[in-house]
């Protein structure tokens, strides 16, 4: 029963082409934040550019791997269209 139950929601549930484009567009905006802030943390608020500042790049990638996977949803869209011209539509 489970891997009936299994073989019907990966293709039409968890694979479907609705979810994984949805998908594949948040990945984008959280690669995109974690560029950004590795690149600039100036642009992350302060206490996290107080903590990234004198870093070396391994130390900084980790902190700002914490920050970004420390946010919601609403907040990464709302902070990817701060930065960003153009945000993926997550519906």
């Amino acid at each position: 029963e489970v891997a009936g139950l299994q073989g019907y929601l990966y293709p039409n549930v968890y694979r479907h082409p609705r979810v994984m484009r949805v998908m594949t567009a948040a990945e984008g905006i959280v690669r995109d934040l974690f560029g950004r802030y590795l690149a600039d943390p100036v642009q992350m608020p302060r206490s996290w550019m107080e903590m990234a500042a004198g870093l070396e790049e391994p130390a900084r990638a980790h902190l700002v791997a914490d920050f970004v996977a420390g946010m919601t949803d609403r907040y990464a869209v709302s902070e990817h269209q701060r930065l960003f011209d153009a945000t993926p539509d997550l519906r």
